[in-house]
């Protein structure tokens, strides 16, 4: 059968304007209806924008489905089509085709920077009970925050264009329009990044927004993240207090020439409906001050002439391409039902804990005020209770009508909220579910795996996951949506791994990395505990503004290591470890130099020998740094070091206990995977040192912290799952670490009791170690601490701790949307599910159902570079049938426990197939 080529993309992206690499990887997909015979050539021929020849690789003698041109650098502000031949081994040929272009590198517009109140600089500056406790006495809102900007320019054309680019960036967030229409659907632009750094331009096509005659580019600029109140501390300004955009609008026209628009004399601003608008705080619209045409021609020439001219200023931050999806509406939810609560308040219940405002239909008298507050839960009576606690966490929305007899329809423009329910206030007459739409915001992933299986629980728990990464990666991978929306590095590379499978998220998290990289940079190596760092966090001289003197931490730190191994472990793509070697390798030399500097608190080196000194000096375990995390011994009181410690003292018992052996077990897991970066790479010599100075350091741990009983340190689970993950146990002392683990389990009756550092581990060491049994029994366990507790009292999202509500309902004021510990469904992939990747990318793929297990069925996907790899089996007894799709460009290996027996063939090559087992032994099923 002919090979069919899809999904053709540019640095993981479909047909992208401006990429920032001037050489991007191109890459297909190939398919075939029925048995097709496997690819053994391709050529790709790259035209620039008129149709010009511009690369042609020639036929390259391979089955690999991805490739950067060499001696192809495209220029900066161009775009080009590449055409894509691939030759079967039966000498049929497919051919499809795809666009791209490449960003500019240099910047010539000025921003245009609009007459305008400065943003006030408000909020806590230190992590204090100050930012939990808003002040009573705080100026009305209105006095606060200022109303957001619109900008017009006015330009003619001779003629309507045969191709229009607007590239436009702001400091602040920006919605721009063109003769009245939106320029793209794009929200909340450019996003979040280190703006004192560098900042993003985005690239639209308008060819049809414009036309012959008057014209009129229209922005609209709030304040965002770069100047509203943000962080755990809610504190303004923390980037700057002053809005501007800048913009190119290139326009080709149909004689060749070209036309660029810049900001100039002509660009004039005044306020519009928007009181004003905060990211975190929420909006206000008054839409008796709406200004109709504001952004379209006129012939009035009047009609403007009060709005201010705008300032024309040097740009002196770096302006560099946006690259990925951008933020957009993704998904829109109904109201479920509008409740009377107990306290006689209405609230809206839209069903799902989400990231997002509300789209409201009104009519009523003019100057009614109807406000909507957002939270994500009731209260175990069943009131709206605001779960969130902070300085400028307000997150509600007010309307003030027009009065149109014909009704209203209100959308927030520049801020989202993290909710479930909103308490609504002074909406006139009746209000009716059909009048409420949850509009669910976020940077456009698209979703790369499903799970479906005989557990409806453990498949809420996949769903819980999926929402809750939806929910935080907008604009960075935040820990929350409502709080802090900060990118804690930690969360991120807790769940790097099912964040990879269950969404595209190759270009999203590129361009995280590339802050992170910045950051590092400008910490002297440092990767901080978020990125970006908020400044106001940043500053060494304010206490507790980094968290005490939290500024690196294992787990978290360690983000620039496992992030960019794990996603080239997924996507194949060798570009997530080159480009930042060079940043894991300053992270591994800072820990070694830090090992070498400081040793733990207590420890004198007066009184030490000369062997133990030395190996206390190869061991990062001389700061203070999370340690295992939120464990939940150390919160609960069961631990006799627990006993009459407050909230915070029970927060920080874990750090206390666990901070210096996280240090150097992460100090190994990074050494590790920056070796095997360096070896994939093909430097051997840096892998072999990395690898070398990894056993001391292990040799040294083992020393200094491992006993004969098989104990670790404070004896927590945690710790001995984070041991034994590292290999950080010797060969002769395993069992015993093991046996102790199990026991720990068993004391805590079946319960978990990891920490936020150690939960990814827990479940593969324990299947690892042959109690699989037991890992499973941990997975379905109900009962708190645990993941279908959660899901039992009617959790939507992941939540921030595993017993965020009680058992009676109580409700704790925390995020009920952190992703972080939905980790486990990369276990569920690969050990329920049974789809492992073996080699990166998927090419050689383990297919491994549980058939001993909870599971008497299980149908689940991931979307493999080369295409859907699709498993769906079924139990019977002692029979089981295993359904498995594979595309071209993958080979399988399917692996049964002991016990089964497989009715045909184990290697697999593409397309599908339906197989059979036989159970010989006893289920070890708990």
């Amino acid at each position: 059968m002919p090979l069919l080529l899809t999904d053709l993309r540019a640095d993981h992206l479909t047909d992208p304007l401006a990429l920032r690499r001037t050489t991007p990887r191109l890459t297909w997909r190939l398919r075939a209806d029925g048995t097709a015979s496997a690819a053994a050539a391709h050529r790709i021929r790259i035209v620039g924008a008129h149709g010009e020849a511009v690369h042609d690789t020639g036929w390259i003698e391979s089955s690999d489905t991805a490739l950067e041109p060499e001696g192809f650098a495209g220029e900066h502000g161009a775009e080009y089509r590449w055409h894509l031949e691939v030759r079967a081994d039966d000498q049929s040929v497919a051919e499809a085709s795809a666009g791209f272009g490449i960003g500019l590198a240099d910047w010539d517009a000025p921003w245009a920077e609009p007459v305008q109140e400065r943003v006030l600089a408000e909020g806590p500056l230190t992590l204090g009970p100050e930012a939990f406790a808003p002040a009573e006495d705080a100026a009305p809102l209105g006095e606060r925050l200022h109303p957001p900007r619109h900008l017009r320019q006015e330009f003619a054309l001779p003629a309507a264009p045969v191709s229009a680019r607007l590239r436009i960036t702001s400091q602040g967030v920006h919605q721009p329009s063109l003769n009245g229409l939106p320029a793209g659907d794009g929200l909340l632009a450019p996003g979040y990044e280190s703006y004192q750094h560098e900042i993003s331009v985005m690239t639209h096509d308008v060819t049809a927004l414009l036309r012959e005659g008057p014209n009129v580019l229209g922005v609209i600029l709030g304040d965002g993240w770069y100047a509203g109140r943000i962080s755990i501390l809610g504190r303004s300004a923390q980037y700057g207090d002053v809005l501007r955009a800048s913009w190119r609008l290139e326009v080709d026209l149909p004689d060749g020439t070209r036309r660029v628009i810049r900001p100039d004399a002509s660009v004039r601003s005044s306020r519009g409906a928007i009181d004003w608008s905060d990211i975190f705080i929420g909006e206000r619209h008054d839409a008796r001050a709406a200004v109709p045409g504001w952004d379209a021609p006129t012939d009035d020439a009047a009609a403007f002439a009060e709005w201010t001219p705008c300032a024309l200023v040097p740009v002196e931050v770096p302006l560099v391409p946006f690259v990925g999806e951008p933020i957009r509406r993704v998904r829109e939810l109904p109201a479920q039902r509008i409740l009377t609560t107990p306290a006689g308040e209405t609230v809206i219940d839209f069903g799902q804990v989400m990231a997002g405002r509300v789209r409201m239909r009104v009519r009523g008298e003019r100057g009614t005020v109807v406000r909507l507050e957002h939270a994500e839960v009731v209260d175990a009576e069943g009131n709206f209770l605001n779960n969130i606690l902070g300085v400028n966490k307000d997150q509600a929305d007010e309307y003030v009508l027009a009065g149109n007899e014909a009704g209203e329809e209100w959308e927030p423009l520049f801020t989202f909220h993290g909710f479930r329910y909103v308490r609504l206030i002074g909406y006139p007459g009746s209000p009716a579910p059909e009048d409420f739409t949850a509009v669910v915001i976020a940077n456009d992933l698209e979703q790369t795996a499903s799970f479906s299986s005989s557990h409806a629980r453990l498949d809420r728990l996949v769903e819980n996951t999926v929402w809750s990464q939806r929910s935080n990666f907008l604009a960075v991978p935040t820990d929350c949506p409502q709080r802090e929306r900060a990118g804690w590095t930690g969360d991120l590379q807790i769940f790097a791994p099912t964040a990879a499978t269950l969404m595209g998220v190759a270009a999203f998290l590129e361009r995280w990395l590339g802050n992170v990289r910045i950051d590092q940079a400008a910490h002297d190596g440092v990767v901080p505990i978020i990125v970006p760092m908020p400044p106001a966090m940043d500053d060494p001289d304010l206490p507790n503004a980094g968290l005490g003197d939290i500024r690196d931490a294992a787990g978290w730190s360690d983000a620039i290591t496992i992030a960019p191994w794990e996603l080239y472990r997924h996507y194949g793509d060798p570009r997530f470890l080159r480009d930042n070697l060079d940043a894991m390798r300053a992270w591994v030399e800072h820990q070694t130099a830090g090992a070498a500097a400081a040793l733990p608190a207590g420890l004198d080196p007066a009184t030490l020998s000369e062997e133990r000194l030395a190996r206390q000096r190869l061991l990062w375990n001389g700061r203070m740094n999370f340690g295992d995390w939120l464990a939940p011994s150390t919160l609960d009181g069961s631990r006799p070091d627990a006993e009459g410690l407050d909230g915070f003292g029970a927060i920080m018992l874990a750090p206390q206990l666990t901070a210096e052996l996280t240090g150097p077990l992460f100090q190994i897991r990074s050494l590790d995977l920056y070796a095997a970066s360096a070896e994939a790479l093909g430097d051997t010599a840096i892998a072999a040192q990395a690898r070398t100075q990894a056993a001391a350091v292990r040799a040294a741990f083992a020393a200094e912290y491992v006993g004969d009983d098989g104990r670790i340190g404070p004896d927590l689970q945690g710790i001995a799952v984070l041991a034994l993950a590292f290999d950080a146990v010797p060969a002769e002392v395993r069992p015993r670490v093991v046996e102790r683990l199990v026991e720990l389990v068993h004391e805590a009756g079946i319960h978990l009791d990891t920490g936020f550092v150690s939960v990814p581990f827990l479940l593969d060491v324990l299947w690892d170690e042959g109690h699989a049994d037991l890992a499973r029994a941990l997975l379905v366990q109900d009962t708190a601490p645990s993941w279908l507790y959660e899901v039992d009292h009617g959790a939507t999202t992941i939540w921030e701790a595993w017993r965020a509500v009680h058992e009676d309902g109580t409700v704790e004021r925390m995020s009920m949307n952190h992703y972080a510990f939905g980790c486990v469904v990369d276990w569920m992939m690969r050990r329920l599910a049974g789809i492992e990747a073996v080699e990166p990318g998927y090419r050689r793929t383990r297919i491994a159902p549980d058939l001993d297990g909870v599971l008497d069925h299980c149908r689940a996907h991931v979307d493999a570079p080369a295409g859907r790899i699709a498993v769906d089996w079924w139990r019977d007894g002692a029979t089981a049938e295993l359904t498995v799709e594979l595309p071209l460009g993958v080979e399988a290996d399917v692996a049964l426990a002991p016990g089964w027996i497989l009715d045909g063939s184990a290697a697999l090559t593409p397309g599908t197939r339906t197989l059979r087992a036989t159970r010989t032994e006893e289920s070890t099923a708990s």
